[in-house]
This record gives C-alpha cells, structure tokens and sequence, in this order.
C-alpha cells in the first residue's frame, strides 16, 4: 500500500503559486469530488491514466477516486515520504483534489494545514517567517521556513553544485590526460623516425 498527501485546489482555477503543468489529462472539474490529479512518477509506477480508478482512505472513509490529470509541480519535484531519505514514487504520492471535496471529506471548511507564501520584492524573509510562527502557534501551526530549507528546492542546488563542481574539476582533469597521450605520442613518433629526421638536418 501506498501513503499520500492531498492536496486542495481551487475550484476553477490553477493555484497562484505552484502551478501544476498538467502533463497528461486535465485538471477536476468544480462540483466533482471523485476527480483527482496525481504526479506523473506517482502514475508511471502505478501504471495510471487519466481514467484509472484506485481506492484511498480519507479521514478513516474509503472512497473510491478517478484520476483525470497526471501533473509536474515545482513545489514536489522530490516528493519524499514522511520517513523517507529518498522519494520513492511507488509507496508515495501527491495528489491534489478540489477544494470542497476535500474540506467536505475532513469536515473542515476554510480550514488549511499549510500556506505557501510569495515576498514582496523588499520583505526581510527571516522577519514574515518569526511574525507567522507567533501568528499560527496558538493553532498548533510547526515552524515556517524558507525556500532553502523547501527539500524539492535543496535538492536542486546540491544537484546545481554538484554539477557546478565537476565543470570546474573534471575539463582541467581531460586537458591534462589529452596532453599527456598528444605527449606520448608524439615523442613515439619522433623516436620511430630518428633516422629519417636525422638525414633532413
């Protein structure tokens, strides 16, 4: 079996922050509450299309979903487990539902259990982060982070240095083993024909 993290979304609209490229099928329509998008390792795993049905137990209920969109989304490029070192696709998914569905589902209309926030362009982050743990710890709300410590976007920049490092090490390492053998070579060549050069003097 395999764990999941639902998602809401808006009844008629993309998000306005993360949005979803649909890569496969489209997104639920308004009113539908069976209808669900699941990312794309997610259904090559599981071997889902749009129109593939699978069970999922919400608030201790079994409902029976169809997926109708299979989508990327910048903000689970890694979509890692709670547990979990490395995402593992098979065992866990994202799955994004419409809004109302899912409130009714929980029984928790208007209610939300996470916020992504965009800054303004001279907003200090470390300021928004204090103000937004002291505004939502009477409701039980964990600590707030920033991009960097977001795990689909530290992956990413270790990926980038990673990447960053070997084209700083790896071409001078190439140039000097090309030298070497254009080296070796050469002096092979010029001690075949010792005599020939020696008569061109």
């Amino acid at each position: 079996p395999a764990t999941g993290l639902f998602i809401s979304l808006p009844e008629d609209r993309q998000p306005a922050l993360n949005r979803l490229y649909i890569r496969l099928g489209r997104m639920p329509e308004p009113g539908r509450g069976d209808e669900v998008v699941v990312t794309e390792g997610f259904a090559k795993a599981h071997a889902f299309r749009p129109g593939s049905h699978f069970a999922a137990i919400l608030n201790g209920r079994k409902r029976d979903l169809v997926v109708v969109g299979i989508a990327l989304s910048p903000e689970f490029i890694y979509a890692i487990g709670p547990g979990d070192r490395m995402p593992d696709e098979r065992r866990f998914a994202i799955v994004w539902m419409s809004e109302k569905a899912l409130a009714s589902v929980y029984n928790l209309d208007g209610a939300f259990s996470s916020v992504i926030l965009s800054l303004m362009r001279d907003a200090s982050e470390g300021e928004v982060i204090t103000r937004l743990d002291a505004l939502l710890d009477r409701y039980g709300g964990q600590a707030a982070y920033g991009r960097e410590d977001q795990t689909s976007h530290a992956f990413l920049e270790h990926g980038l240095d990673m990447l960053r490092n070997m084209s700083r090490t790896l071409p001078p390492i190439f140039l000097l083993v090309a030298a070497f053998l254009i080296n070796v070579t050469l002096s092979r060549i010029v001690a075949l024909e010792r005599e020939q050069i020696g008569l061109l003097k």
